[in-house]
């Protein structure tokens, strides 16, 4: 899961400065969500899972 840190941080993922983005697992990740810590960074799909497949 990739997020995005609300303050700094320090700990089980490194130290971190606010702002920063950064991947944890995905447990991890839902856990520092839960307590407000940061935010979840949604990645936008790429053009090959955009395009729809066409059959040839």
């Amino acid at each position: 899961m990739k997020v995005i840190a609300l303050g700094t941080l320090s700990g089980a993922t490194g130290d971190r400065e606010k702002g920063e983005d950064f991947t944890v697992d995905a447990k991890l990740g839902a856990d520092l969500v839960a307590r407000g810590l940061v935010e979840e960074v949604s990645v936008p799909a790429t053009a090959a899972e955009k395009a729809p497949k066409t059959k040839e």
